[in-house]
């Protein structure tokens, strides 16, 4: 009877270990293009901040405006790491 088991056990761990490589490339994958998009989304707010003139970016930073950028970036940061996480965690039981 065990010995019957055997043939299913490969198959499960091999479907275990083909959705663990899909999951992780999938994540990395997700993670570069999330990457790449927060980097470019950066670059175009300090290309905009830079065309300001210097009395108004100055009255923005004293606001505490560029506290506010970091927040926004953390955040949009943290929800891509919360996002991908996801994605890993579907592949192990709860």
């Amino acid at each position: 009877m065990p010995l019957a088991l055997i043939p299913l056990l490969a198959i499960l761990l091999k479907l275990l270990i083909v959705r663990i490589i899909i999951a992780t490339g999938m994540t990395f994958v997700s993670y570069v293009g999330y990457a790449i998009a927060l980097s470019k989304f950066k670059n175009y707010t300090k290309d905009a901040l830079n065309s300001m003139p210097a009395d108004i970016y100055n009255l923005l930073l004293i606001g505490g405006f560029g506290q506010g950028l970091n927040y926004l970036f953390g955040a949009f940061a943290f929800w891509v790491s919360m996002k991908l996480l996801n994605r890993l965690t579907f592949i192990l039981p709860r």
